[in-house]
């Protein structure tokens, strides 16, 4: 591990700016952002992430596993209530929480973004832990997704001798995707994010037709499912089960601050990251809340192929169309899922590499995990983090899918909670260094704000701080089960991870809390430059209706 004489020398604890230059990393000369009077933190990456690449990660990235077999779960756990109320909870907190991170990005798009805004607004310790909390959650996003790539594979041929191979070649793929520069990666997800869209919507209106009598059976679904026998008031398990629902709901939909992430390879970031936190809300609302909702009713609780009983070998939206008994459409259903799930193992490396190198430029890992190579990519981070990957998704071959499959999600949702309350209270050291420092970049122009700040951003801190407790309850008291504490670490092993380095490292480096006044609002910054100043005034010259539009052109 790195020493602290870093951190000694850095700006985020000295106040220092830099002057504008460039300066040379490995023979690479980094990207100065134009216009800005500073330079950014010496990075080699490039600014390859157009528009459309931003909308369709903001739209898509994270639609994979969660929503697609994670949901299973909660079904069978917590009920068809519990489903709902779970994700409409988690839509509301991420809407907001957006909007806080969002605030931030646009004025300070730099690549590694909140766990580097931790070490900015609020000392090195926070951002240590919360640096090394958010790697694990994405590599251990990997291994969830290679579990689930092979349930899918299961669905036509369920051979436990042949899960090795599957494996290999899910991640095989996801290397080829990161052997190719950055702009490759943009354009991969924005083909299958377009895809997973197209199938979510698909899936909605299939479901619905499905509820009103389609399909050769031609029987009608009502809310039948939620009176069925083990239910009260549609929850399976009270309280508990609605506890219980919050941490994999926060893995299905995790993965929403990666925007915020890419910010240091976008192309445009004051107009091109708030038009993809504004699609935030719709996006979540439709495919979370209004497909979750759909899902209920046409999948009872306790049907025996969901994920997480004796037969978790498919995900519940393949079930429900199965269960109607149409022909071809599951199978090709289960391999857009698929698809799915590879696309989400290549953002968990490419978010997991980013955050290392972002760390390794902060002094919390080697510096040479920060070198990269001509085309832009953090070579040394992305071979250190795929090998880790690959042992974890090797790990599958040893356990039941479903066992991985809980644990990784587990650890992931844990760090998403972290993650989200450690952003929202940047966002409010962020307000209070620039109104320390009369800084009035908040009201200028075109500056991109958080709605009814700052009592949104409170709720939305309450509300993850309770889920966050819900998942304690339940780890210490789980379902049809005796308290122990292979059970609470199974759970809730995230937390004491973070606790354990944050409070380690500031007892090994003694590090205090900066004053506002002495925050860096500087380094980094992007100020604005002629083209972006041109796409915004174009866009506010727009009409209602063409500016609604806009969000669809690519």
């Amino acid at each position: 591990m790195a020493s602290m004489e870093s951190h000694e020398k850095s700006p985020y604890e000295a106040g220092e700016v830099h002057t504008n230059e460039s300066r040379s990393v490995d023979g690479h000369i980094e990207y100065a952002l134009e216009s800005a009077g500073v330079s950014v933190a010496p990075s080699g990456l490039q600014r390859k992430l157009k528009a459309r690449h931003i909308q369709m990660i903001a739209i898509g990235s994270n639609i994979g596993t969660g929503l697609f077999v994670g949901s299973g779960s909660i079904l069978h756990t917590g009920g068809p209530l519990a489903l709902v109320l779970a994700f409409i909870l988690i839509a509301i907190s991420l809407t907001i929480m957006m909007q806080c991170l969002g605030e931030m990005a646009v004025v300070l798009p730099v690549s590694g973004s909140f766990t580097r805004y931790a070490t900015r607004f609020y000392d090195p310790a926070l951002g240590f832990a919360m640096g090394w909390q958010y790697w694990l959650a994405w590599v251990a996003v990997f291994g969830a997704e290679s579990s689930a790539f092979v349930l899918l594979v299961n669905y036509w041929n369920d051979n436990p001798a042949l899960t090795p191979l599957w494996i290999s070649v899910f991640i095989l793929i996801n290397l080829c995707i990161h052997f190719c520069p950055v702009r490759i990666f943009g354009e991969v997800e924005f083909v299958v994010s377009t895809i997973k869209v197209i199938s979510v919507i698909a899936f909605i209106i299939v479901v619905w037709a499905i509820m009103g009598g389609a399909g050769p059976e031609g029987k009608r679904h009502g809310s039948e499912n939620w009176r069925l026998d083990g239910l009260e008031a549609g929850l399976h398990n009270g309280y508990k089960g609605i506890a219980s629902a919050f941490v994999l709901a926060a893995f299905a939909a995790g993965g929403t601050e990666m925007v915020g992430v890419v910010a240091g390879e976008a192309e445009h970031p004051r107009y091109n990251l708030p038009r993809a936190i504004k699609t935030l809300m719709w996006r979540i609302f439709i495919f979370y809340v209004v497909s979750m909702l759909f899902l209920t009713f046409v999948v009872p609780y306790n049907q025996q192929g969901l994920i997480g009983t004796k037969n978790a070998n498919s995900s519940p939206f393949v079930l429900a169309i199965k269960d109607a008994g149409i022909r071809i459409l599951p199978d090709i259903l289960n391999a857009v899922v698929m698809i799915c799930v590879c696309s989400v193992g290549s953002t968990s490396i490419y978010i997991s590499s980013r955050t290392l190198k972002a760390m390794s430029e902060d002094g919390f890992v080697f510096k040479f995990f920060g070198k990269t190579d001509k085309k832009g990519r953090p070579w040394v981070a992305l071979l250190f983090t795929g090998s880790i990957a690959i042992v974890l998704a090797y790990l599958n071959c040893s356990s039941t899918g479903a066992v991985v499959f809980g644990w990784f999600s587990s650890i992931s949702g844990m760090a998403f909670f972290l993650a989200w309350l450690v952003i929202i209270a940047c966002n409010w050291r962020f307000r209070a260094a620039l109104k320390a420092q009369g800084d009035d970049t908040l009201d200028r122009r075109f500056a991109y704000k958080a709605r009814l700040w700052p009592w949104l951003s409170i709720f939305a801190f309450v509300a993850i701080l309770f889920m966050v407790i819900c998942q304690f309850v339940v780890s210490v008291w789980p379902i049809g089960k005796k308290p122990s504490a292979a059970t609470f670490f199974a759970n809730f092993i995230g937390v004491p991870i973070f606790l354990f380095m944050w409070a380690g490292y500031k007892l090994v480096y003694r590090t205090k809390w900066l004053k506002l006044t002495e925050i860096d609002l500087h380094t980094g910054r992007r100020e604005e430059d002629p083209k972006e100043i041109e796409l915004l005034e174009h866009h506010q010259s727009l009409s209602g209706g063409r500016r609604a539009l806009s969000y669809f052109h690519f």
